[in-house]
């Protein structure tokens, strides 16, 4: 059975995933433009020439999932595709493995991005954020 756009974008999300170094958390995102081309993805990690903290664990590593970010030296998946995108395409879908935190919700707010498929929930406080936006929320199982 020949998998949905939607599950096969989501499914590259949780490969780009696996090159996350964060030692708490791998999250991968793919940008994808109208004509279902991948245009950037990104994965968490931190910033280039830094040492990764599956390597030597940042003073962020040790606290639960969503808590002492501002500890992390991860820079988040979605703004990693973000960096890497070159397309002026005015309609983009963005796949993650979780839904962004509130910090990449608000600079997906001020992008193309009008979709956000997801495979799990990490937050419900963006979704008013979201919705201001009248950017698309989904959560797909795969």
């Amino acid at each position: 059975m020949r998998l949905s756009k939607d599950e096969y974008f989501l499914k590259i999300a949780t490969v780009v995933s696996e090159r996350g170094t964060c030692a708490r958390r791998q999250v991968g995102c793919v940008l994808v433009d109208s004509n279902d081309h991948i245009v950037a993805t990104g994965f968490n990690g931190v910033a280039k020439g830094f040492v990764h903290c599956i390597d030597q664990p940042c003073e962020g590593a040790n606290y639960p999932s969503g808590e002492g970010l501002d500890k992390c030296n991860a820079i988040h998946a979605e703004s990693n595709a973000f960096l890497q995108c070159r397309s002026d395409d005015h309609s983009l879908t963005m796949y993650t493995t979780t839904t962004p935190c509130i910090a990449c919700t608000r600079l997906i707010c001020n992008s193309n991005v009008k979709r956000v498929v997801s495979i799990s929930q990490y937050s419900q406080n963006t979704l008013p954020l979201f919705a201001l936006a009248k950017i698309k929320i989904e959560i797909l199982s795969t």
